[in-house]
């Protein structure tokens, strides 16, 4: 069904030109699967405003709960469903607990993602919370062939597990291979400054993940949020060191600037 045929449908459906769709490296797309997720991403801004809008009727001093709500249900639940889909229908799946080549990366998150993540350091005694501080100040100004060189995990993988595996960003949940040796060997790379290879992962799924994080950065943009990609631990950092971001972040205003970007890789 194309984007038009579902409007004409009755199906709830606003577009996502305006954010766009971002496509996996290497990824040739087929225009029957890129309708499908403009349609998805489509369908998930339409009713996540709607029932944004119902909330913060309901309780306008409840909005940040509202938008976190709408993230781990809506959108991580629609993320779930492909993920579910993908290893269903994969020969092999390489991903299991233990497995953690692709935590030495930056990760790409929306604002909302940060947040989630930066809610479980709140305790001045957490380690983690240490290793955020510490991971800002050695990857400032350093672009992602340069981070993933430093051989640094990412603060929250802890005894080679994610310790906030259930609020996860979308991004890490799109990081499906069907084998592990290939992620070691990009992360064998970097380490070697050697040219990062090429590496096999279910770039469809991640592609219809890509437009769930569309859709919801669509529902950011019509709740008048920003909805900038950002890097999660610079931002879990800000967000740490200046509690009142949030705040200003849901009153509108524009908190973080392009130093927050996520920095682009060139294979």
């Amino acid at each position: 069904m194309t984007n038009t045929e579902a409007v004409e449908a009755d199906i709830p459906f606003r577009a996502v030109d305006d954010i766009g769709l971002r496509v996996p490296y290497g990824l040739t797309v087929d225009p029957g699967i890129e309708a499908k997720v403009k349609l998805f991403a489509g369908i998930m801004r339409a009713a996540g405003i709607v029932l944004a809008a119902r909330e913060i009727a309901a309780d306008p001093s409840n909005k940040l709960n509202t938008v976190l709500s709408l993230l781990k249900v809506l959108v991580f639940g629609r993320a779930q469903q492909t993920i579910d889909e993908q290893i269903a229908a994969a020969p092999r799946l390489g991903c299991k607990s233990g497995c953690a080549w692709c935590c030495y990366q930056s990760v790409e998150v929306t604002i909302p993602e940060a947040i989630l993540v930066a809610a479980q350091l709140l305790d001045p005694a957490d380690p983690r919370r240490t290793a955020v501080l510490a991971n800002v100040k050695a990857f400032r100004g350093l672009d992602e062939r340069q981070r993933r060189g430093t051989g640094a995990p990412c603060a929250f993988l802890v005894d080679n597990r994610c310790s906030v595996y259930d609020d996860r960003p979308l991004m890490c949940r799109a990081m499906m291979a069907p084998a592990p040796e290939g992620c070691h060997a990009v992360h064998a790379a970097a380490l070697a400054g050697k040219p990062l290879p090429l590496v096999e992962l279910y770039a469809v799924a991640q592609y219809f993940i890509l437009g769930d994080q569309s859709g919801f950065r669509g529902i950011l943009r019509d709740m008048g949020l920003q909805d900038d990609l950002v890097e999660l631990t610079q931002a879990v950092a800000a967000l740490l060191e200046e509690p009142t971001l949030i705040e200003r972040w849901l009153a509108g205003e524009h908190i973080f600037g392009p130093e927050f970007a996520p920095p682009t890789l060139e294979i």
